[in-house]
């Protein structure tokens, strides 16, 4: 039982870490809508999508290496940590040679913060490797600290700056870069993660970096192609409809995010413990047993979303943006897709076989480019949400039959298909919003709710009669 404890005690604990950003985000989504224009948060979501974009372009995801060697070579820690470093540091040059191809106009004026851009890069980067090494070390209670620090600082700065000080964009830069910037210090001070840089072990260990490069670069392309989903349908919009439908398609993106909260807790904690049990032999069994609890958390979470899509619209998005919100629960819908595709990703990465990560993630990439690009000018922003949706059932059916040759989940199929059937037809009476469409949304909420308890009722009788044991 210690896996399935050190699992909840992970996932409380990233828990923490992960709802303090995310949290302070939809805190702040209101001040965003209210005091940007359309184009403005285009610009600050094309900032952030970019960001997000080339990181895995700039470091080729060497730090995801570096914590899956870490917890099997404990030996050559410094070696490790000092490669992600180093990479670090060079992707940061890197951009910097870039940044005078933000001034073309795909970029819908990006261009004019140029600096700031590559400023929330280095604040964005650093960090982001620094927690990598923090769940290497088992400092995920530092995680915790410094997320809720700089979550903190980025709500006070962008009040301060949006809010009272009327800077616009330049608040935003402000409050992001000092937020992220801060959670360096905590890993700095509070870690002493400088400790494990060492040149001297880069150099003298340096033959172990072809095992680390080879399980780490499928890893860039899988999670670019990720990216290149949600930046291509970004462009698409900006090119051909102008930077304010990128805006709306991304403040419509923000209410799905309320379950990747959700979803990234989970993932990162269950990482830690698939690398961590690969090789027992009961690996089979922890994955039904995750895969039926997890599934049921997500489904149950898209369904509670998209039945109260219209009321959270309502505090989150302001003015002109309230009137995209049914595209929201295609958005959800996909994102419930998306995540059942993470889960099944873990088995390739517990087997390192990276590579086979790229099948589903390019095949489902492409059609999302084309699917969107062909349809934008008859669906408008519509195109890039049911864009996405398509691409990711296709990379979940994909990986559903590939996986197989690793692991054989037991998916359940009935429950499994009914419950995604009653979660499409709630999407679709929800987004075309049919006489009493709250009505019929409920009633598939109930549904969905009903699968998951029969579902989950074995291991709710086993905790009963563990309690009544203890």
């Amino acid at each position: 039982m210690n896996k399935y404890k050190n699992l909840l005690i992970n996932i409380g604990l990233f828990g923490l870490s992960a709802v303090a950003t995310k949290l302070m985000a939809f805190i702040l989504m209101p001040l965003y809508t209210l005091h940007f224009t359309t184009g403005e948060y285009g610009v600050m979501d094309m900032a952030t999508i970019l960001i997000t974009l080339l990181f895995p372009i700039l470091t080729l995801l060497i730090s995801e290496g570096m914590l899956r060697f870490i917890l099997d070579d404990k030996a050559n820690v410094k070696f490790y940590i000092t490669e992600s470093f180093v990479v670090m540091t060079a992707s940061c040059m890197v951009l910097l040679a870039l940044l005078p191809l933000l001034d073309l106009p795909i970029f819908g004026g990006l261009g004019e913060y140029k600096w700031w851009f590559l400023l929330s890069y280095i604040a964005l980067c650093f960090p982001t490797v620094m927690s990598t090494v923090a769940r290497a070390l088992d400092q995920t209670r530092l995680m915790a600290y410094a997320s809720i620090l700089s979550a903190i600082l980025m709500g006070i700065i962008a009040y301060v700056t949006i809010a009272r000080m009327n800077l616009g964009l330049i608040g935003y830069f402000y409050s992001y870069i000092i937020g992220n910037g801060s959670a360096a210090l905590i890993y700095i001070v509070g870690g002493r993660q400088y400790q494990f840089i060492s040149l001297s072990e880069w150099i003298n260990k340096r033959h172990l970096r072809k095992d680390l490069w080879r399980y780490s670069l499928p890893l860039a392309p899988n999670s670019l192609c990720d990216q290149i989903q949600t930046t291509a349908s970004r462009l698409i919009l900006t090119g051909t409809l102008g930077i304010s439908f990128s805006g709306l398609y991304a403040a419509a993106s923000k209410i799905p995010n309320l379950l990747n909260v959700l979803q990234q807790i989970f993932s990162l904690a269950w990482q830690i413990s698939t690398f961590q049990e690969f090789r027992s032999r009961s690996l089979k069994h922890f994955y039904d047993v995750i895969w039926r609890g997890y599934n049921a958390i997500m489904v149950l979470g898209s369904s509670l979303v998209i039945l109260l899509t219209s009321f959270i619209a309502k505090i989150l998005m302001q003015g002109s943006f309230y009137a995209v919100w049914p595209i929201t629960t295609i958005l959800v819908l996909s994102f419930y897709l998306a995540s059942l595709s993470n889960f099944l990703g873990t088995i390739y990465q517990a087997y390192m076989h990276t590579n086979s990560l790229l099948l589903g993630t390019f095949a489902g990439t492409m059609v999302c480019i084309a699917w969107t690009a062909t349809t934008v000018s008859h669906l408008g922003i519509v195109s890039a949400a049911t864009g996405a949706l398509i691409a990711n059932l296709l990379i979940f059916i994909i990986r559903a039959i590939d996986t197989r040759k690793f692991m054989k989940i037991d998916f359940h199929i009935y429950k499994f298909l009914t419950t995604l059937f009653l979660l499409a037809a709630q999407t679709t009476i929800v987004f075309l919003q049919f006489t009493q469409y709250q009505v019929f949304s409920l009633f598939c909420f109930l549904g969905i709710t009903l699968i998951q308890c029969f579902e989950l009722l074995p291991f709710m009788k086993i905790i009963v009669k563990k309690k009544e044991q203890h």
